[in-house]
Order: structure tokens, then sequence, then C-alpha cells
């Protein structure tokens, strides 16, 4: 099984050069970051004759656009007895933590508007969540010392499973990339490090 794991950990034989003996492991570490921004979920209720760009004009002066529909379905009301199919178009908006409270304000006089028109039209919102800006994202630098640290613990590991001894650091790389909606870049880097007997 030693032997087996050996042959896994030490590059082949190429064109009759020898290659230094070296185990390559790769560390990956999630950027901590606090999320900036809070999504905001909208739903305007209306008859079913509704379109999307009634229900964004009526919205006006919440900052809703048609860029931020993000689904349509029909719902049952009842009033008295009778049940009546309406329409709901549902919007996300995404703003800073820092407009929250203007937006909220905004959002809430057009539920009142809304209230007093009688015209069949109705408004609800809720927070729906927090993220982390893409701007923030970008900004966020990967902490070398700590991935080398990671990659070195699982080097060590494995180098002492094939009874050697861990070396020098021969080659890193290195990258940040976003992953998800949330755009937090995770931080990864390769490192190539020499094994030797003990």
């Amino acid at each position: 099984m030693l032997q087996r794991m050996l042959l896994l950990l030490l590059p082949a034989v190429a064109f009759g050069q020898l290659t230094p003996n070296s185990v390559t492991v790769s560390a990956n570490r999630n950027a901590n970051l606090t999320p900036d921004q809070v999504i905001l979920g909208v739903d305007l209720t209306g008859p079913t004759s509704t379109t999307r760009d009634d229900a964004v004009a009526a919205l006006d002066g919440t900052g809703i656009t048609a860029a931020n529909y993000s689904s349509v379905r029909t719902s049952q009301t009842y009033s008295g007895s009778q049940p009546q199919t309406v329409i709901v178009w549902s919007f996300s908006l995404t703003v800073d933590f820092s407009a929250m409270k203007d937006t909220l304000a905004q959002l809430s006089a057009a539920q009142a508007r809304l209230a007093t028109k009688n015209n069949g039209l109705s408004m609800a919102y809720s927070v729906n969540g927090t993220q982390v800006s893409a701007r923030l994202a970008q900004q966020t630098q990967c902490v070398l010392a700590d991935l080398i640290s990671d990659a070195r613990a699982q080097a060590q590991k494995l180098a002492s499973a094939a009874g050697m001894s861990l070396g020098s650091i021969l080659a890193l790389s290195s990258t940040a990339s976003p992953t998800g909606s949330t755009a937090v870049p995770v931080c990864t880097l390769t490192a190539k490090f020499g094994l030797g007997a003990f």
C-alpha cells in the first residue's frame, strides 16, 4: 500500500530526465466578507389584466424597473365567499445597507399610495436576505501566507503517510474567483513541495 502511495506522489521519469520527488496540493479559502447589501422582495398584486408594465408604473418612485422583474404567478383571494383570481408580479431590488432606510421609506410610501387609489392594486415587500456586493468582492485580496500554511499542512500529511520528509516549495500558483450569486471570491493556491527521505 505504501509503495502505491509513493507511486502516486512521485512524478514519473519523462524523456530520460529525472524530476525531483515532489507532491502537489491545492488549498482553498472563501474570503471572509461581511455582507454590505440587502435584497428586497416586492410583490404587486392586481387584476389578471395587469401587465408587467402596469406593475412597474404602479411602483414608480421606488427604484424598481422592468430589470428588477423576477417572476409572475396567479393566486386566489377571497372577498366574502367568492374566490377571485389575481396576478402577482414579483420584483427583486438590491440596495446598499446605507440606502436601506430611504428605500424602505419609498416602498412604504408607494404601498400607502396604492391603498388610497382603490384600483385593485396592492403591494407588499419584505427583506429576502443579504449579500456581498461585487464592488466589495473585487476589492478583497487573498492572504497568501494563510493559503501556503494550509497547503503545507496538507502536503505534510501526504509526505508523512509516504514515510518521507517535506521539503521546500518548488512552485506556486494562485487564483481568486467569484462563486455563486454573492460573488464572494474563493482563493485557491496550488503548491508543489519537494520530498526527501527521513
